[in-house]
């Protein structure tokens, strides 16, 4: 089981400063971090166009907000195979999608946790006042992933008492129980439709601009319904 503590390896400084946003182009004493998991396995193929869509407006809606120069993004790709982008300015936020292969669920959390819990720190460390949120987009279970369940849930759990947001989006109802037993505090339930997943996108976006004006983190109320 993995021990999302203090034994759990940091890269190291000069790594993180290039993957990441340094702390000398961030203006203010606060950030706002977002962790964006997007399920990217074969079943998502019939709405390749509509994610591209629901993605290019999520990005829009946020680089409108007065909130934008204190958010930094992290897109996280995952099928079989895992991609985790470092933690940028929203306007690098990157919109493409393509889909194929299995869903490597636990194995995204697992890498996206770690790479969360390392930036969060060499913020912290050079005096920035950082607020996260952690969320996860997945239209089915995992299949596919090295790490085990327990891992998982183990890394949701230190993100919850860490006081990091953690937010769930399921598409279709699949990945609801496993989004409830892996621990994420915030669930949204939404059916399978272009429509719908407009409307995810869009709650997402007005919920992570809500919850960066606030210096409290939020619970089992992040999602702006």
């Amino acid at each position: 089981m993995a021990a999302w503590n203090n034994e759990v390896e940091i890269d190291g400084l000069e790594e993180i400063e290039i993957e990441n946003t340094s702390v000398e182009e961030i203006d203010g004493e606060n950030i706002n971090l977002m962790f964006l998991g997007i399920d990217q396995s074969g079943s998502m193929g019939t709405y390749t166009k509509d994610m591209v869509k629901s993605l290019c407006d999520f990005k829009e809606a946020l680089l409108a907000s007065d909130e934008e120069e204190e958010i930094l993004a992290a897109r996280a790709n995952f099928e079989e195979h895992i991609e985790i982008g470092g933690y940028k300015r929203i306007r690098e936020f990157n919109t493409d999608f393509q889909a194929g292969g299995c869903t490597a669920m636990y194995d995204a959390i697992i890498k996206g946790t770690k790479k969360l819990k390392e930036y969060r720190k060499y913020l912290k460390d050079q005096g920035v006042r950082v607020k996260a949120v952690f969320a996860l987009f997945s239209d089915g279970k995992d299949n596919a992933s090295i790490s085990s369940f327990g891992d998982a849930k183990d890394a949701i759990g230190f993100l919850n008492k860490e006081e990091i947001t953690t937010a769930f989006i399921s598409f279709g109802g699949e990945a609801l129980d496993e989004a409830k037993q892996l621990g994420f505090r915030n669930i949204l339930d939404i059916t399978s439709s272009a429509e719908e997943l407009r409307k995810a996108f869009e709650c997402l976006s007005k919920s992570v601009i809500e919850s960066s004006k606030s210096i409290l983190a939020d619970e089992d109320d992040f999602f702006q319904v």
